[in-house]
């Protein structure tokens, strides 16, 4: 499942991010991921979570982002959630030239069976059509 979590600046979707992500642990028995550009929010997050700040790793772009995701699967194939907050600011390109990147993610998402939530600031009206089929919640 890839799931969007939409919303305004400021208007609360990271909060919603690392709640949905730490409700998650108790009804999960893979693993789950959460990544964020730094480790602003690293306390808020549960312990059995690993917490990944991208800042360590040097990821700037969509591609290097999807070999990253693409890392974190084939060294553990027990992740069943992989959590990014962020992710216009992690790739540093608009949605609108992303359709590629989320039909790759489409596939991975099918094979190894992840979920992949997803925090865009964006209102459902402002999001490109190809991302709709994704909004599984609003903020």
């Amino acid at each position: 499942m890839i799931k969007l979590v939409l919303g305004k600046k400021g208007s609360g979707k990271t909060r919603a991010l690392i709640q949905d992500a730490n409700d998650s642990v108790k009804r999960t028995k893979g693993h789950i991921v959460f990544i964020d550009i730094d480790n602003s929010h690293m306390f808020q997050i549960d312990y059995k979570i690993r917490f990944m700040p991208l800042k360590d790793y040097k990821v700037k772009d969509e591609e290097s982002f999807y070999g990253f995701l693409c890392g974190i699967i084939a060294s553990n194939y027990d992740v069943e959630s992989i959590y990014i907050d962020d992710l216009c600011k992690i790739t540093e390109k608009p949605l609108e030239d992303m359709e590629s990147f989320f039909n790759k993610l489409s596939v991975l998402e099918i094979k190894y069976n992840v979920s992949f939530i997803f925090s865009i600031s964006r209102t459902e009206e402002n999001l490109p059509s190809f991302l709709k089929k994704y909004i599984r919640q609003n903020t």
